[in-house]
């Protein structure tokens, strides 16, 4: 049963659209495992509605194109981070969305900026055999002063054996490490272990 499925696989890698769906999420489940004790703040994380239905496109193998939303496919595991690190964390429509901070006493407001490329060394295969996630984070406090700001990079690689039934293995492997990162950096930030007042986040 393998060999027949890896015979219908291999002519859609080798040839087809210039132009290749993707999801570049990783396991959420996955996201940031570990033994952490949660920082007793409420925090909410800024996704503009543009920025959530922004598609990209990157160099995959063979000169043709991945094509994926970072924004949206990323969220969940932001979401997943900033639940492990502090008490409650919250979407929101903007930074200025008052009524939910206020609603839900948050305390710091999270805006990331994602960055993302790829590439391949196959002439013959259209999947990424690296892949980059850039997060440019920034949080600012109740008055909109920066708080902390901080930038993660996560590199993925993946063979041809590797990807060959799992086409967008080198992104997920990259947002994943891009993620832990971010956990990291967010856990060791002094700025989040001291009070923050609990006034609304400015815009």
């Amino acid at each position: 049963m393998s060999r027949f499925l890896a015979a219908l696989a291999l002519p859609a890698l080798l040839a087809g659209c210039a132009v290749h769906r993707i999801v570049i999420t990783p396991d959420v489940a996955q996201v940031g495992v570990g033994d952490v004790h949660p920082i007793d703040q409420n925090v909410g994380y800024v996704i503009s509605p543009e920025d959530r239905v922004k598609v990209v496109t990157t160099p995959g193998g063979s000169g043709e194109l991945l094509l994926y939303k970072p924004y949206a496919e990323l969220e969940p595991g932001l979401l997943k981070v900033l639940s492990n690190v502090f008490k409650r964390a919250y979407p929101l429509a903007s930074a200025g969305d008052q009524k939910t901070i206020r609603d839900k006493g948050i305390t710091i407001v999270f805006v990331p900026v994602v960055q993302t490329d790829s590439s391949s060394d196959s002439s013959f295969t259209w999947p990424p055999t690296k892949f980059s996630v850039t997060i440019d984070c920034r949080a600012v406090d109740a008055t909109g002063k920066v708080l902390w700001e901080k930038r993660v990079v996560g590199d993925g690689e993946a063979t041809f054996s590797e990807f060959f039934m799992d086409h967008p293995l080198a992104a997920r492997r990259a947002s994943m490490k891009a993620l832990t990162q971010l956990q990291v950096e967010l856990i060791a930030a002094p700025a989040f272990r001291a009070p923050v007042g609990a006034a609304p986040a400015g815009n």
